[in-house]
């Protein structure tokens, strides 16, 4: 290319030469050609591309940087040391500070002072995004530092001494990979155990919201072992005024354990329990053998409707056993078709409850009641589903052989209905000899089947309890239903049918019991088993709306235990102060203090229902807490000038585990990919041979284009301005 561009300048200097002969040999024509072929010549030496090449040696040493790894899983004790074995952080301690001193062995890792040495742990390089969670909540980033360091041109290498456990971030091997493009070297040295090591580790326990007064509340408790072997030992409830529970277990080698410990509060306010696991022997880590809960214990009042259509016998016994019920205030409506009364007594209505007394009952039975004048109007039955949907309330469907729930399922209750029913046979299924309830794998494991507290009994009781002769034509269990049991003979077009099933209404829960013979449980057991079974489905049914209760406003949320840096949904029911009624359009914000202290406004808007209407007082948000601990919570709502006051305790875990395994297959792949090496020992000494088989830093090299230089500019454009001038002024000789 170079020869073209010179062949050209001949040619034009050529041409040059023959114009000028051409003119008589005038001087001013011999000036033009001169610039006319200079400025051709510039322009083939910019196509050229010429640059000024300037190589330089830094002036600044290269830099080195130790990066050390002080997470929580550090604190594994599983280094051998002089007589016992020494913690990971413990044992790396020692190198670094070595490291750290530029007067003592650690100035032989900079290699005879080529490198400028700068040793941090993890915690101070890492950019977290999660700037509120406290320390020991946190997780370790590997990807992260790395990839800050190497915004620094003067990195040379990295010494990497870590565990290799990565919980948060980007993957490491990435960062590598970038590292190898950039040729710097990452070494690694890994602290700690490949084994894992002997521990037994209680998890941390997550109670109900709240407890209530005089009712044993079930803490469930799981305890994970690291053991070689099944250990015994012994799980301890304590309170205020000393051990509540203790008991034996055996905890399974290598596996998690699952107990469930009682607690039956005596008075209300709070309480705080703590549950441990003793020690066994060959165990390294005794501080994560005991966690301590705060537990709110209140005042029970429950408000439960009956409504029904004749006093048949599962009515009767269930309304003696909720009237006999300290914790439940009970009201009963019958319809009693064809008859002019509806009933008399200190728990009976004269009439159905209007819309806004209804939203006080925080759970609705509805039994063999169909629609009609001796029944239910659609707008009753569209108030109750509002009930359910937007006041969290609780919803139980107890059909019978007039078949009345056939046409309430086309009515507004229909879209809560856990089951479809068969319209062929609206009345059911009578039979002569009795059946039982078969438990489903989720109705073993459900606390609304639990009628004692061992699993194994628990099933054998239900297989023993009295039988049913009448049951529900039911088809199919509908999606997002939950079967907690099933006829053990007779089949639906879906499988066994469906005879106690469960389901979330929005902010609701609707249970469907698809037999009228559950009081006949009291042959041989008295009422203590259908006592107990209803009492636990209508406290399961009002423990969300009972969360956060003031006088025209609650609070609930879900899931009912938040964890932290998981959604939290947030939903409000805002009453008026005077009727009792829902409010809509009104203006619903929260101020929300985390135990930090850190101050957030999350603002609450009125769903839609799919009506197009909005919802009956209820206001939803979102919410993300980002730390462990109670979060002090301030509803306002501006139209109505109430306020609202309440908890929300929510549960962190931590990310990072003491006794878990040391990971170098991690911290060797990292350097593999780098263009590094694992380091055999961690040592001054050892970092020191390292860094001295590194090459020299290359020079830096500064590139100019000449072409691209103002001076190489100014002289084209003044070569031009002369041509032109030129030009003219030989035109006018």
């Amino acid at each position: 290319m170079v020869s073209g561009c010179v062949g050209l300048v001949l040619v034009a200097g050529a041409l040059g030469v023959r114009a000028w002969r051409r003119s008589g040999g005038r001087p001013a024509v011999l000036v033009v050609e001169v610039i006319r072929t200079t400025l051709i010549a510039l322009v083939l030496f910019a196509l050229l591309g010429p640059e000024w090449v300037r190589s330089q040696v830094p002036e600044e040493r290269a830099l080195v940087a130790v990066l050390w790894d002080d997470s929580r899983s550090m604190g594994t004790v599983d280094v051998p040391g002089g007589g016992a074995p020494v913690s990971r952080a413990d044992a790396l301690e020692g190198v670094i500070g070595e490291l750290e001193a530029s007067d003592g062995p650690g100035a032989d890792a900079t290699a005879g002072g080529r490198f400028d040495l700068v040793v941090t742990p993890l915690s101070a390089s890492t950019e977290s995004v999660d700037a509120d969670v406290p320390v020991e909540e946190r997780g370790t980033d590997l990807a992260g530092p790395l990839d800050r360091l190497l915004e620094d041109p003067s990195l040379r290498a990295v010494l990497l001494a870590s565990d290799g456990d990565w919980t948060e971030g980007e993957s490491p091997f990435e960062a590598a990979v970038r590292y190898r493009l950039a040729d710097v070297p990452i070494f690694t040295a890994s602290v700690g155990s490949q084994d894992q090591q002997p521990d037994v580790a209680l998890e941390p326990v997550e109670p109900p919201a709240f407890a209530i007064v005089g009712r044993r509340l079930e803490i469930p408790v799981s305890i994970e072992s690291a053991m070689p072997r099944e250990v015994p030992s012994r799980i301890t409830l304590s309170g205020p005024d000393g051990p509540v529970e203790s008991r034996g277990i055996a905890l399974g080698a290598r596996r998690v354990t699952t107990e469930t410990l009682e607690y039956l509060p005596t008075e209300p306010g709070r309480v705080s329990l703590t549950v441990s696991v003793d020690p066994v022997p060959g165990e390294l880590d005794m501080e994560n053998n005991t966690r301590t809960i705060e537990l709110d214990v209140r005042e029970e009042s429950l408000d439960v409707l009956l409504v029904e259509g004749f006093p048949r016998w599962e009515y009767r016994y269930l309304r003696n056993a909720l009237v006999r019920d300290p914790g439940v205030e009970v009201d009963c409506y019958l319809t009693l078709p064809g008859m002019p009364g509806r009933g008399g007594g200190p728990t009976y209505l004269e009439a159905f409850p209007p819309k806004e007394a209804l939203a006080e009952y925080d759970v609705i039975f509805i039994g063999d009641v169909g629609l009609g004048p001796d029944g239910l109007t659609e707008e009753q039955c569209e108030s109750i589903a509002g009930v359910v949907r937007d006041q969290a309330g609780g919803l139980i469907l107890m059909p019978g052989f007039g078949g009345g729930h056939l046409d309430l399922q086309q009515t507004a209750l229909g879209e809560l209905y856990p089951v479809e029913l068969d319209p062929a046979r609206p009345r059911g299924y009578g039979v002569a000899t009795p059946a039982r309830l078969r438990l489903t794998s989720a109705g073993l494991q459900s606390g609304l089947t639990r009628l004692v507290p061992d699993t194994t009994a628990n099933a054998y009781l239900w297989s023993e309890l009295p039988g049913f002769q009448w049951f529900a034509a039911v088809e199919r269990a509908r999606a997002g239903a939950q079967v907690l049991a099933v006829h053990p003979q007779s089949v639906g077009s879906t499988g066994r049918r469906q005879l106690l099933v469960t389901r979330t209404a929005r902010t609701g829960k609707v249970l469907f019991m698809g037999t009228d013979g559950a009081w006949r449980w009291r042959e041989g057991f008295e009422d203590l088993y259908h006592y107990r079974f209803w009492g636990q489905v209508i406290r399961w049914m009002a423990y969300q709306r009972n969360m956060n209760v003031g006088e025209s406003m609650r609070l609930f949320f879900a899931p009912d235990r938040p964890k932290a840096r998981t959604t939290v949904a947030l939903n409000v029911n805002v009453m008026d102060a005077e009727g009792g009624g829902p409010v809509d359009g009104a203006s619903v914000t929260a101020r929300v203090q985390s135990p930090s202290g850190k101050v957030d406004r999350v603002r609450f808007t009125q769903p839609p229902r799919a009506d197009g209407d909005a919802a009956w007082g209820l206001y939803s948000a979102t919410w993300r807490p980002e730390e462990g601990g109670r979060y002090q919570v301030v509803l306002t709502c501006e139209e109505t000038g109430a306020s609202l006051e309440a908890e929300i305790a929510v549960t962190a875990r931590p990310r990072e585990r003491v006794g878990r395994p040391a990971r170098p297959d991690v911290l060797a792949e990292v350097a593999r990919i780098s263009g590094g090496e694992p380091l055999d020992e961690l040592s001054p000494a050892a970092v020191g041979e390292r860094l001295s088989e590194l090459p020299e830093p290359p020079p830096q090299v500064t590139r100019m284009r000449l072409w691209g230089h103002p001076i190489f500019g100014a002289v084209a454009a003044a070569l031009m301005a002369a041509l032109w001038i030129g030009r003219k002024a030989a035109g006018r000789v």
